[in-house]
């Protein structure tokens, strides 16, 4: 009996090699990279507001919740949720207030610091440039 817990204590290494612990949790060769990568975990989930995606190169930033306000949005950095009858005119409307919100602040000098990367933000009005303009995001 002996003998057979030494060996299970010899083998008990073998089986836990190919994990290692990263972020607080144990990290074997299937597990997503995310979920080991301390930096990645955080930027996935402690993302920025929509607000705070929004830059003026001349006013401070402590005057940027007070126009996002005035444009349409909420005091936490977002935008209020719309009511609608079907999930298709929820998304519409949605939409519409979004892109309302982004035009307002595009009209107070803001410029957004945001990704215009993937379907969706790539329609955002934020993310559209005049013809010949030179793309920088």
């Amino acid at each position: 009996m002996k003998a057979l817990i030494k060996i299970a204590i010899l083998l008990l290494p073998l089986g836990v090699s190919g994990c290692v612990i990263g972020n607080g949790r144990i990290c074997g060769p299937q597990t997503p990279r995310i979920y080991c990568d301390k930096e990645a975990f955080d930027s996935l989930h402690n993302q920025p507001s929509l607000m705070e995606r929004w830059q003026h190169p001349a006013r401070p930033q402590i005057e940027r919740p007070q126009d996002w306000i005035a444009c349409g949005g909420s005091a936490d950095g977002g935008y209020a949720a719309v009511s609608a009858s079907t999930d298709a005119e929820r998304v519409t409307l949605s939409r519409d207030n979004f892109d309302q919100i982004q035009r307002c602040m595009m009209g107070k000098g803001y410029r957004y610091t945001g990704t215009c990367e993937g379907k969706i933000p790539s329609q955002y009005p934020a993310c559209q440039r005049p013809e010949g303009a030179a793309a920088d995001r």
